[in-house]
């Protein structure tokens, strides 16, 4: 199982990819870094997401703790 990376985290190695990008590698490693970012910044957006939807759904109802089911995502 992946061990979860904290936002900050996730953001630090967005942070050290585009760093890395701008000292203009190869074009096999610009690749590489480059599809690496990308799923990088996606698992930052699903994570925003999540967290939007989260605290809607506890704005609108007053509720304290959001089931997983009124996120539309299954039980982690």
């Amino acid at each position: 199982m992946a061990e979860k990376k904290s936002l900050a985290a996730k953001m630090k190695e967005l942070e050290n990819i585009v760093e890395k990008l701008n000292k203009n590698p190869e074009i096999e490693e610009a690749v590489k870094l480059y599809e690496e970012g990308v799923k990088t910044a996606a698992s930052i957006r699903e994570y925003l997401e999540s967290a939007q939807t989260k605290i809607k759904v506890l704005s609108e109802s007053g509720e304290k703790t959001v089931e997983p089911g009124k996120l539309g995502r299954k039980e982690e």
